[in-house]
């Protein structure tokens, strides 16, 4: 999104940053929205899970690996590189970061070195990902890196939200808390807060409920859109029916965020062009009163 396009945002919307940035900070936005699948995507190129199955790589591939790698393991790599991208994004006015665990599927992670680890699945968009992801056994080693990244900002003082894409029954919700205690996360526990990220009609239907295992909700448009709709917006034929501003994906935008706000914990609507949809805009500025994150 361009700053011309930023420009055509409702005044009255509460704007935070957001790693990667989709459009420039505005130096005023209280919280950062960190994003560790698209990290992963620009800044480390290899499947977080590559070192389980590093024999089954191409020579070309090895190769590859060992030179982003420079003698580092992937572990150290791994968390070392989120790490420092995220410190040097942080600005003295953000209060709170919150990192959004991997929420990518196996089609885009198939993209990456070691991305043939990746099961083949008709439909990746609604396959394995999220919570379904994380608790699964060929990504434990992987889910523990990310909680590395998460305790290793900690460490350094920063006041870090977990984000968790893809809940989509209350089972994944006690699945993920109970996966977080086990990596020494557990919610609460030093003030740690648990967000849940609403992607799917599931997750707004029972908002009311999964807001007894959150501390707060962030509503992903473009998910919520697609998965509503049934429509994949990076399809040609049927991109002109992307409608964010749709009554369905509306009503259940204000399902969510109205479970919330009686819970009295954090709305934050994340989502991409933002600037094309003025009477969404207008709904979260007026009725949701939300903060929101323009994403790449």
């Amino acid at each position: 999104m361009s700053l011309a396009q930023h420009d055509t945002i409702h005044p009255q919307l509460i704007l935070g940053d957001a790693l990667p940035a989709a459009i420039e900070s505005s130096g005023n936005a209280q919280h950062l929205y960190v994003s560790l699948s698209d990290i992963i995507l620009d800044s480390l190129f290899y499947h977080p899970s590559i070192e389980q199955h590093f024999a089954n790589l191409t020579e070309l591939e090895q190769g590859s690996l060992q030179s982003i790698l420079d003698d580092k393991a992937v572990a150290e790599h791994f968390t070392s590189t989120i790490v420092d991208r995220v410190v040097a994004a942080v600005q003295k006015n953000h209060t709170t970061i919150r990192v959004c665990l991997s929420d990518a599927d196996s089609y885009t992670y198939k993209a990456l070195i070691g991305g043939s680890v990746e099961t083949d699945e008709i439909n990746p968009a609604m396959g394995v990902r999220g919570v379904s992801r994380f608790s699964s056994n060929q990504y434990a080693k992987a889910f523990s890196y990310e909680c590395a990244v998460i305790k290793a900002l900690r460490k350094q003082g920063l006041n870090i939200e977990i984000v968790v894409p893809f809940v989509r029954t209350l089972s994944d919700a006690a699945t993920i808390i109970d996966r977080l205690a086990e990596q020494s996360l557990p919610r609460s526990l030093d003030g740690l807060k648990v967000l849940y990220s609403c992607d799917v009609p599931s997750a707004a239907l029972l908002a009311e409920r999964l807001m007894h295992y959150f501390d707060g909700v962030v509503i992903n448009i473009d998910n919520l859109t697609q998965y509503t709709l049934g429509i994949d917006k990076e399809n040609p034929e049927l991109s002109h029916l992307f409608n964010p501003e749709s009554e369905a994906v509306i009503t259940l935008l204000d399902l969510a965020s109205k479970a919330a706000r009686h819970a009295n914990k954090p709305i934050l609507v994340v989502t991409q062009a933002l600037a094309s949809y003025p009477k969404l805009q207008e709904h979260l500025a007026e009725s949701v009163q939300a903060d929101v994150v323009v994403k790449m």
